[in-house]
């Protein structure tokens, strides 16, 4: 394996790690407010609610980091051309 790859996938493992640290506490807190503020009866609309934003934020913030990995890397190409 090349060195590049070999950092890639340190880095990207520590991204992982810490982002799943972060999604299990922030899911606690969304389910503690929801148990809080919402009756009952309505509590698992707004759990399914809560799992799709969360999804479709996480989605988004995906292809952000993708295309701006891209970018970065097409970039630091051209960096390394003119030297």
């Amino acid at each position: 394996m090349a060195k590049e790859t070999v950092e890639s996938i340190i880095k990207s493992s520590i991204v992982m790690a810490f982002s799943i640290a972060a999604a299990l506490i922030w899911k606690d807190v969304i389910i503690d407010l929801i148990e809080i503020f919402v009756p009952a009866s309505e509590e698992i609309f707004y759990k399914l609610f809560a799992a799709v934003l969360a999804t479709v934020l996480v989605i988004i913030a995906i292809y952000l980091f993708l295309e701006t990995e891209s970018e970065a890397e097409i970039i630091m190409k051209s960096l390394k051309k003119k030297k």
